[in-house]
């Protein structure tokens, strides 16, 4: 018992580290970490991800092969604490939707620059209950969603649609299980969307949504040292299409859910390390939006923490697979094939008195 729960406290943050890749349906990029509820005592945690993508075809690229998806940097960060031996509580800002797409200027010698450059920020309070007597407890949580200020052009002619940031408010709730003598910790939430209408130039206004998510995850000791780990994410992207005043949906994104199961390995008091693969089937090997060039990805990912009686660091790096699409417009079909994305994190966590 007390191996299972060692292995756990020193490794049980490094698995929310690697496994979330920058890769999911719709602008997903992110999602908030409420398995840090499970974690002992006070901690402060700060994490940087940055991820770079190689996506290209042979129309839409081919004057210079630069990726249309340009690097992505994530920050996030997070204070955990206990109320009593019953309640626990978390506060994270984190960003869970984003997109680094953008089109080169001319193709084929035509003006182009179709781009979605959006970038959002989200701030959460979760706390669990633990009911008496039971392994089981109740969660729920708010949050308040921001997308900042973006641009987006689906047509030459028309420019750049610059929105102003706006916010919504939304809300997370859940059941949670838990059995000390094999490490196991259950968690499933379910988050509506929300749906945010930004001013935006040229057309006035547009909706940027976030979808609903159903999410199960989790963690059990399988041997002495040894943790695995995993998760279905299940998020209802047609819901939630980026849609302009007047023009209406100019995404096509797709219902899907996203699959990871992982092994964690400690190999001394403070070394410990993990490996997980991630897969989120595609929907698709052809379309017409340029918004999306990618056909469901496979992702696996390596991690290490190393553990002092203050300060916990862990290290993760992924590679990323995204499956191949024909995407016709009216320039041609371009074929977007072999594309891949390497993604590095590192995460410092604090632990207070």
């Amino acid at each position: 018992m007390g191996k299972f729960i060692s292995l756990f406290l020193k490794i049980g943050t490094l698995i929310i580290l690697v496994s979330f890749n920058s890769f999911a349906g719709g602008l997903e990029v992110s999602r908030q970490n409420n398995m840090i509820l499970f974690s002992e005592g006070k901690t402060v945690n700060f994490s940087t991800r940055q991820t770079s993508s190689t996506v290209t075809d042979n129309l839409y690229t081919s004057l210079d092969s630069q990726s249309i998806i340009k690097k992505l940097n994530l920050m996030s960060a997070a204070f955990k604490s206990d109320y009593n031996e019953n309640i626990s509580y978390a506060f994270e800002m984190y960003e869970p939707m984003a997109s680094t797409l953008q089109y080169p200027a001319t193709i084929g010698g035509v003006p182009a620059g179709q781009k979605a450059l959006l970038r959002s920020q989200a701030l959460s309070l979760t706390g669990k209950y633990n009911l008496s007597n039971s392994g089981f407890g109740l969660v729920a949580g708010v949050r308040q969603l921001t997308i900042k200020r973006s641009t987006l052009n689906i047509n030459p002619a028309q420019g750049d649609l610059v929105t102003t940031p706006d916010s919504g408010i939304g809300y997370v709730a859940g059941v949670s299980y838990e059995m000390p003598e094999i490490a196991l910790k259950v968690l499933l939430t379910q988050a509506p969307g929300i749906d945010i209408v930004v001013p935006t130039t040229v057309v006035g206004s547009g909706t940027v949504s976030q979808p609903s998510f159903t999410t199960l995850e989790f963690e059990t000791g399988i041997a002495n040292n040894t943790l695995m780990f995993g998760s279905i994410h299940q998020g209802e992207h047609a819901s939630a299409q980026v849609k302009l005043n007047g023009i209406g949906a100019i995404s096509s994104f797709t219902d899907g859910e996203k699959y990871n199961i992982g092994v964690g390995r400690k190999f001394s008091e403070k070394l410990s390390g993990s490996f997980s693969y991630t897969t989120e089937e595609g929907s698709s090997a052809t379309g017409t939006s340029l918004l999306s060039p990618t056909n469901g990805t496979d992702t696996y990912s390596i991690g290490v923490n190393y553990v002092t009686e203050s300060v916990d660091v862990a290290f993760g790096y992924a590679m990323s697979s995204f499956g191949d699409k024909a995407v016709t417009t009216a320039y041609g079909t371009g074929n977007f094939t072999n594309n891949d994305a390497t993604t590095t994190g590192l995460r410092v966590k604090f632990k207070l008195p």
